[in-house]
């Protein structure tokens, strides 16, 4: 099937973002991986794939023993994706003279990337917002060094536990995390028995007031940082394993077979805040991202 003839059976509704995820699907042809990268359920992936074969016609994989297989129909639907997204970029270089995007430096949390990420890069390209946004994934801790010694533009992240004189540190929301574990192995925590706790990051601040409970009440544990969380979930299948997640991320990957710890004295709530400098060059940037990001928390972001 010829590239042109699919351009005349598909619709032309779809936004950048859509293409993005649809170019990610077919390349990767692992939708629990892609649910990995692209924020999505693996039931929202797979009704995606259903909606592109329905806009074809005619299947872009084959379902094998081994997973899923892209078939010739897939492949061409790819090309004609991918030419639309460089058509797309060529149009975006011709215009590029009237307007010049401002380049932000910007950093987050694993956790925030996980649940914030795709929705922010949308909301920039839908709302044809002139900002030019790299991101850089690392602790809360690093993050907040990165800015003040002016390696950095802006992040956010958790609140950090050390506030440098020279930054703003605005709330923007207030997170709350869960230590979980399976409900068939189930941690009694008076026993003081050993076992392992999962974490996406051993400098988030979660990690932190976890691991400071657990010392506090003398309970002996080893740390493993896994920066997947399908991966976590799967983990927790093991005895003597717990991980501590943000509820919002626990909630996205609708895990069953959960135990819930209601752990006297530990608070689960860590405000999450933007950092940046104060009398800084680049702030009318700044303030643009600080307010796409505040429009999403206004209007919760729901991904089904």
């Amino acid at each position: 099937m010829a590239i042109k003839k699919i351009y005349r059976c598909v619709t032309y509704n779809m936004n950048i973002e859509e293409i993005a995820i649809k170019i990610e699907i077919l390349e990767r042809q692992n939708l629990s991986k892609s649910a990995e990268m692209t924020n999505y359920t693996q039931s929202a992936l797979t009704s995606k794939v259903k909606k592109m074969e329905a806009e074809i016609g005619q299947e872009v994989f084959k379902r094998t023993p081994q997973g899923l297989k892209i078939t010739d129909v897939g492949i061409h639907y790819l090309k004609f994706l991918k030419l639309m997204t460089q058509e797309y970029d060529e149009f975006l270089q011709e215009i590029g003279s009237a307007q010049t995007n401002s380049k932000i430096n910007f950093g987050t949390s694993h956790t925030t990337i996980k649940i914030y990420g795709a929705s922010i890069m949308n909301a920039l390209q839908t709302n044809n917002i002139p900002l030019d946004v790299d991101f850089t994934v690392e602790s809360s801790t690093s993050l907040n060094e990165k800015i003040h010694n002016a390696e950095m533009d802006c992040s956010l992240t958790s609140n950090p536990i050390k506030h440098y004189p020279d930054l703003n540190y605005d709330r923007i929301a207030t997170e709350t995390f869960e230590v979980i574990s399976n409900d068939s192995y189930i941690i009694d925590f008076e026993k003081r028995s050993p076992f392992t706790l999962l974490v996406l990051s051993k400098g988030c601040m979660y990690t932190r007031a976890m691991a400071e409970w657990l010392k506090k009440n003398q309970v002996p544990f080893t740390m493993k940082e896994i920066k997947s969380v399908s991966s976590i979930l799967d983990f927790l299948q093991i005895d003597n394993t717990i991980a501590v997640l943000n509820t919002k991320l626990i909630d996205l990957y609708n895990y069953s077979n959960i135990h819930y710890y209601d752990l006297p004295k530990l608070n689960k709530e860590i405000e999450t805040v933007f950092v940046y400098k104060k009398n800084e060059n680049q702030q009318s940037s700044i303030f643009q991202l600080k307010h796409v990001i505040e429009s999403l928390l206004e209007d919760p972001i729901e991904r089904s």
